[in-house]
């Protein structure tokens, strides 16, 4: 697995804090690089993590994320990512302990029209199991998609609307998994036929599910039923492509912790896709490429059979995209994004008005490469208007920029620094909500008088490789002003009786690290230790709620030909910094065992063979992340099995 990622800081620092906090929070991992070599310090590749099972490192599971129920489950292992579940169907990546807006997650580079975002029992309409790749983007890079996106941006690539031919006339993909923990069945179909010079695309996915089991018995009411299928048709020719593709998804999943009266929610969207490039359309014009995406979204809250609260959106999205020819050493590219939303809430929890906000955005990236030495630049400059029903309209200017510098020397050391400053408009769940949340047991109230979030971040890295061994560290802090968050008020709603929570402002500072060291022992036998640390602060003093713990742990992989072992032991100390009135939560030890064969049969064919055994100390895993945490803990021992068939 390609592993590259970026960092981030708020507010100028004072240099003399900004090292103390750094030494403090890392002396854990001193012992592990300094018995790595010289090195001290280990930095990822500053743009982007690549996730890819086609790029998988010897010894790396192959496609483990592709075997995952959702997308925060897919990347909850990867350094500064955790899940935040709400129950297991559904589960959204926190990238260094920002979640909702201030994490954007994109399907084939535009956003995925969902309701993920606004609340966390609203699954994410991505699909790990069919997707070709997952790229995790920190830096200024995450400017080219949205403001104030602090955490980063997490692109699934599908295939759905290809830019390059495929090899074969046919190239199809037929998969099954089996999940013990839940009596999961999931099978996937993908097809690419090429009829020159056209090329058609078909997919599909089926999955069903029941009760969770987790250390400490069966979770009721967390079964679950998916659906989803795509069909993409497109040309392309030796100076461009352009090609269409419309894709439907139908998802019923159950929202635990509610008994005697389940919740269930009812989720369908469909998705229509236009995408065209165009190769040296004019003098100094590399790449032309457009994007654009129409996304109709709604969900159904059921309880106890009834439906009750209707969530409707639809989304536009259009992307320009324009790369110039290298000028010398600068290469770079520039761009414009257009968004209009229209959201709406009906039936028994109306919590929010009806809202209709248009965002115009223009950016520009641009990269000077001279070796040893690397630098990015980046600006976007962004419009935003929100109108909602009974409030006045709202318009926020956004600027954002960054940049980052990396030096290279005595070819296995990598120093890298970067700097981004970024606006985030607040959100209308965060401005007009006013009503109970059942789902969060919680009394929201918004506040229309919020202003944009300014963030400053900061990033230090270094690498380290050679022959023997490979070490990265990378150390950041972000400053946020005015940070938006819902805060427990201390008292309840009379009607309701539930606690209520209301929308504020405060300043706040997050701080980290992420480290790993991969080494190996003999032919073919890998170790890699890992760990990392996110902390947040808000200025007034206390804690940002949700934050993931302090997390350490090793996996060794052995691999030799079509066949790959590997274990995992993780550690997750206990979260005793949960924020005001929040619960804290328990430690725990999470071990995994995996394998799988690969046997290639005639015609080019493969089939693979794979399983693995998930907590098999059968612990009680609660995630700090997650609203549910003392509700529905994650899953407990378990076997997930299956088999891949590629023609």
């Amino acid at each position: 697995m390609k592993r590259t990622g970026r960092l981030d800081i708020l507010q100028p620092p004072n240099p003399s804090d900004f090292w103390r906090i750094m030494l403090r929070y890392n002396i854990t991992f001193a012992y592990l690089l300094l018995l790595a070599s010289d090195c001290l310090w280990a930095a990822v590749e500053l743009e982007a993590m690549t996730v890819s099972a086609d790029e998988a490192e010897p010894g790396t599971p192959a496609g483990e994320w592709r075997r995952s129920a959702n997308l925060g489950e897919a990347l909850g292992t990867e350094p500064g990512i955790a899940n935040q579940s709400f129950g297991p169907g559904v589960g959204r990546p926190v990238m260094r302990g920002q979640g909702g807006n201030r994490v954007r997650l994109l399907e084939n580079g535009l956003g995925t029209g969902d309701l993920s975002a606004l609340s966390p029992d609203h699954a994410v309409t991505l699909e790990p199991s069919l997707a070709e790749r997952i790229d995790v983007l920190r830096g200024p890079s995450t400017l080219e998609y949205g403001s104030g996106l602090v955490g980063g941006v997490a692109n699934v690539r599908d295939g759905r609307i290809p830019e390059n031919l495929p090899g074969s006339v046919l190239n199809a993909a037929v998969r099954y998994r089996f999940d013990s923990t839940r009596d999961g069945h999931t099978g996937t179909l993908r097809m690419d036929a090429r009829l020159d010079p056209f090329v058609l695309h078909l997919d599909g996915l089926r999955s069903s599910s029941g009760d969770l089991r987790t250390g400490r018995g069966v979770l009721d009411h967390t079964g679950g039923d998916r659906r989803s299928g795509s069909a993409g048709l497109y040309w392309i020719g030796e100076q461009g492509f352009i090609g269409a593709a419309v894709s439907q998804l139908d998802n019923t999943y159950g929202v635990p912790g509610f008994e005697p009266v389940p919740i269930d929610i009812d989720l369908h969207q469909t998705r229509y896709d236009l995408r065209a490039g165009w190769l040296d359309p004019v003098a100094g014009v590399e790449l032309l490429r457009l994007a654009f995406g129409y996304r109709d979204y709604h969900h159904d809250e059921i309880e106890a059979g009834v439906r009750g609260t209707r969530w409707t959106r639809e989304n536009y999205e259009c992307r320009l995209l324009v790369r110039h020819h290298p000028l010398g050493d600068w290469s770079g590219r520039l761009g414009f994004q257009a968004r209009h939303t229209r959201l709406r809430a009906s039936g028994d929890e109306a919590i929010l008005p009806r809202t209709e906000t248009d965002s115009h955005a223009g950016f520009w990236l641009e990269r000077w490469q001279h070796r040893p030495f690397r630098a990015t630049l980046a600006l976007r400059l962004e419009h935003q208007h929100t109108h909602a029903d009974g409030h006045r309209p709202r318009e926020d200017f956004l600027t954002s920029g960054a940049f980052e510098i990396a030096w290279r020397f005595h070819d296995r050391h990598r120093l890298s620094f970067a700097y981004t400053t970024t606006e985030r408009a607040p959100q209308a769940e965060e401005r007009y909500v006013f009503g109970a949340h059942t789902a969060t047991q919680s009394f929201e109230i918004g506040d229309p008088n919020l202003r944009p979030e300014r963030s400053h971040q900061l990033e230090l890295g270094y690498r380290f490789q050679n022959d023997r061994l490979e070490a990265t560290l990378t150390l950041f802090q972000y400053w946020i002003q005015d940070y938006i968050f819902f805060q427990a008020r201390g008292d309840r709603h009379v009607e309701s009786g539930l606690p209520i929570f209301t929308a504020t402002q405060e300043d706040a500072s997050f701080r980290g690290f992420e480290a790993q060291v991969r080494l190996p022992l003999a032919a073919m036998l890998d170790l890699r230790l890992f760990g990392d640390l996110t902390r947040g602060r808000l200025a007034r003093g206390g804690d940002v709620p949700r934050m993931p713990p302090l997390r350490y742990g090793a996996e060794i992989d052995w691999y030799q030909g079509g066949t790959s072992l590997y274990g995992r032991l993780i550690r997750a100390e206990p979260q005793n910094h949960p924020g005001r009135l929040e619960p804290s939560t328990p430690g725990y030890v999470r071990l995994d065992l995996g394998g799988e064969y690969r046997l290639s049969l005639a015609g080019g064919r493969h089939l693979t063979l794979f399983a693995r055994g998930v907590n098999l100390l059968d612990q009680t895993i609660r995630l700090s992340t997650s609203f549910l945490r003392t509700i529905a803990p994650e899953a407990g021992r378990g076997v997930q099995a299956g088999i891949e068939l590629e023609l």
